[in-house]
């Protein structure tokens, strides 16, 4: 259904508001002294892993009880503007025909840990959840409803592998998860799937990059309301960020490895620094399932706003 009341987004854009001074990395974690070095004695420094830099603010936070740990990027894109818009999914909503192509987009997303010493102390189990929505802000005819919200909540097992190195890549995580992805809605456009993901991660100078395939669970033909999702989303996708200075690249690559009827999408963000703890971000989508209800609806769409934690 479309929500009509935006309390509920007050409150989580507020919550996301306070997310850049949450997140605290600490060079003398584990509570260990500082080993001081005269400056003459000190050599060349290899710059440390931006991936490492991260997974180290993370574990600090996770000693934080009043710190929320990001996940995946979080941001607001108060005009996103979309040039192929999906109105034959909401047929039989009222005033469906009204949906706007401008709208505000947002992501929310964060995690916490419930152990950081698993299997040993190089290993943690988390508990993490997303939250994307698509706001139709600016189409006051129609009370301003949300036009889309997908709903992501996991569980995952984060291995540490950064004790191998293959021709200048680093190995860092294997990221083993059991997903579910749904839009909360009820037929005819209910939109729902669940998979077991493993998303192994690598590092090379400023290139981050993971590879994550995953498999869906199957589901009895009665309760499957989008049965041929595998044919547009695939089986899997690549991302990959780059980072120089105080900027960075962000992209998605997925498809379906078919060849007659070959579908995939490219998502790409770019991220700048405005003032203070602000940075710009602009995001362009093109392909199949920018959002669950959109999975066999190829979209067109650019959107430009804040963001305020990064992957990296």
């Amino acid at each position: 259904m479309l929500c009509r009341n935006s309390f509920s987004f007050c409150l989580l854009l507020g919550a996301m508001a306070c997310l850049p001074g949450l997140v605290q990395a600490s060079t003398a974690a584990q509570g260990t002294p500082p080993v001081t070095t005269p400056p003459s004695e000190v050599g060349p420094q290899e710059p440390e892993s931006r991936v490492d830099e991260r997974v180290e603010a993370e574990l600090e936070s996770a000693e934080n009880r009043y710190v929320i740990t990001p996940h995946r990027p979080n941001y607001v894109l108060p005009a996103k503007y979309t040039t192929r818009s999906n109105e034959t999914a909401f047929e039989g909503i009222p005033d469906s025909s009204d949906i706007e192509d401008l709208e505000f987009k947002l992501q929310f997303s964060f995690k916490y840990p419930l152990s950081t010493g698993l299997f040993g102390s190089r290993h943690a189990l988390w508990v993490a959840y997303t939250q994307q929505s698509y706001w139709q802000a600016y189409n006051s005819k129609e009370s301003r409803p949300f036009r889309e919200t997908n709903y992501e909540p996991e569980v995952f097992v984060a291995f540490n592998v950064s004790d191998f190195n293959f021709f200048g890549i680093d190995p860092k995580f294997i990221n083993v998860s059991l997903n579910h992805q749904s839009n909360g809605r009820a037929e005819p456009t209910s939109r729902s799937w669940n998979r077991v993901t493993a998303e192994f991660i690598f590092e090379h100078d400023n290139l981050a990059f993971s590879i994550r395939p995953w498999w869906r669970i199957p589901e009895s033909g009665d309760d499957d309301d989008n049965p041929d999702i595998k044919r547009y989303l695939g089986y899997g996708d690549l991302n990959f960020i780059y980072s120089w200075n105080d900027y960075s690249v962000d992209v998605l690559l997925r498809n379906n490895l078919r060849t007659s009827t070959n579908r995939g999408a490219l998502r790409v963000g770019f991220s700048f620094p405005l003032w203070n703890r602000f940075r710009g971000y602009v995001q362009y989508f093109n392909g199949y399932g920018e959002s669950l209800v959109d999975y066999d609806h190829h979209t067109q769409s650019l959107g430009v706003g804040i963001i305020l934690t990064n992957w990296l």
